[in-house]
């Protein structure tokens, strides 16, 4: 990346940036920070002034499909140790994911869960961990913890705005750069209707999607009725759906049951952070083909269906130019401030296990985005 790049980078991402030399300002020689997350470019953001302070920072993707190439090799420039690449197999990502904890680290950035699990079962002792996401807490419900897990994917600001508004912003530009479909008149059926799934079935029906909730919250149904969305059994709903997108952060909410009422032509999306809310593995024992970049034809049963990105996050799929970074800003800003405060003791009060991410730290977030959007 040349330095016209990086400079719009930071600019996109403003938030981030004004914390990043309160950051860089800290001593953290010595220190390590163990990283799997998304390897984006707003990751530049928030290693940069971990590196600057002096601690040593080692990365693999959280997901096989969603790292951005020129970001992997920048971070790479900077002296990140970095395993990851767009498209990894599977035993890549899992190769990934045991290197990062074969070593111990003093703070952990998790997003799902598996290094943290994966860093406990070890025997290693961080001083503390950021957990970004539903299926990573699912992940970490009932382990025993020896270490504090801040937990910011049940914040206000990330659920408030970021599940509910961001998340749906960007699936469906993703999703018709992809397919090159409009939703129009489209039968679209969102399997999970927490703020994420709210995210993308209230964008699908202003884009004029017809849109059926699949939830099994009786209360989250009322709420989507509520929003002018139909409800609907599992069963009855694939049977017409056009589009299936999954958002529950579970593993197997679309399995071959479900798949095999799906009618002819139908697409499979995921929008969860697990990439395996469909059952990929099932759907590959069957004959496939490449269309396109992040889109599969399957024939099952005498049909067509169409998978994207592999059944991870559409949202992120790489190389679409479709994200919108400084989208994120503000979450980046919560994951640096969040390593900052761990590396730094600030959080050494707090008990093992799953913790609230700090509140004040949330409000410096938010006060700062106020502030950036004032004239």
């Amino acid at each position: 990346m040349d330095t016209a790049e990086l400079e719009w980078i930071a600019w996109t991402n403003p938030i981030t940036t004004a914390f990043a030399a309160e950051v860089a300002a800290s001593d953290l020689s010595g220190r390590t920070v163990a990283c799997h997350q998304h390897i984006t470019p707003e990751s530049i953001c928030i290693v940069g002034p971990l590196l600057q302070a002096g601690a040593r920072v080692r990365m693999a993707p959280c997901n096989p499909d969603s790292t951005d190439d020129r970001t992997a090799a920048h971070l790479a420039s900077m002296g990140v140790d970095i395993r990851g690449h767009a498209g990894m197999s599977a035993a890549e990502h899992a190769d990934g994911l045991a290197w990062l904890a074969s070593e111990p680290a003093d703070a952990l950035c998790d997003m799902g869960g598996e290094l943290i699990a994966s860093t406990a079962a070890a025997g290693h002792r961080p001083a503390g961990a950021l957990e970004a996401t539903t299926t990573g807490l699912h992940r970490l419900a009932g382990l025993d913890v020896p270490f504090p897990v801040l937990d910011w994917n049940g914040i206000a600001l990330k659920e408030l705005i970021h599940n509910r508004h961001h998340v749906g912003a960007e699936t469906w530009p993703a999703f018709a750069a992809i397919t090159g479909l409009s939703l129009y008149g489209r039968e679209i059926v969102v399997v999970g209707f927490g703020p994420v799934g709210q995210s993308v079935a209230l964008r699908a029906r202003d884009l004029g999607a017809n849109v059926t909730i699949v939830d099994l919250d009786p209360v989250r149904l009322i709420q989507a009725q509520h929003h002018g969305c139909r409800v609907a059994e599992f069963d009855e709903a694939v049977r017409r759906a056009s589009v299936v997108v999954t958002a529950t952060g579970f593993d197997g909410v679309v399995g071959a049951a479900q798949i095999e009422r799906l009618p002819d032509g139908a697409i499979l999306v995921n929008v969860g952070h697990s990439n395996r809310e469909i059952d990929v593995d099932w759907l590959d024992q069957h004959p496939h083909a490449d269309l396109r970049r992040h889109l599969e034809r399957y024939e099952v049963n005498g049909r067509r269906l169409y998978l994207l990105n592999r059944g991870s996050l559409v949202n992120l799929a790489a190389g679409l130019g479709t994200g919108a970074p400084q989208l994120f800003d503000p979450f980046a800003a919560i994951m640096l401030l969040g390593l900052d405060a761990i590396l730094n003791g600030r959080v050494a009060e707090l008990l093992a296990g799953v913790q609230r991410y700090p509140a004040r730290l949330e409000t410096r977030v938010a006060q700062a985005l106020v502030d950036s959007t004032r004239d």
